[in-house]
């Protein structure tokens, strides 16, 4: 019967990669930051004080429908 005696062969670290140096020249568009869309920050802004304000409408309703049982919480 032979035996056979296993080694550990070392593996090999990888090199970290050279982090880039914005704004990279190479980048489509000169590696400048793209433009931001007024329409899109006008609508996001818009939509978001829409929702805030649905949520905030919705909690007083569920308030004023838990006084009904609960006289301790407070309908405002």
């Amino acid at each position: 019967m032979t035996m056979v005696t296993a080694t550990a062969a070392p593996v090999p670290v990888p090199v970290a990669q050279q982090v880039p140096s914005f704004p990279d020249p190479g980048a489509p568009g000169g590696g400048a930051q793209p433009k931001k869309d007024e329409k899109a920050d006008k609508a996001e802004k818009l939509g978001g004080g829409i929702v805030s304000k649905m949520i905030d409408s919705m909690a007083d309703t569920l308030k004023c429908a838990l006084n009904i049982g609960f006289p301790t919480v407070k309908c405002s």
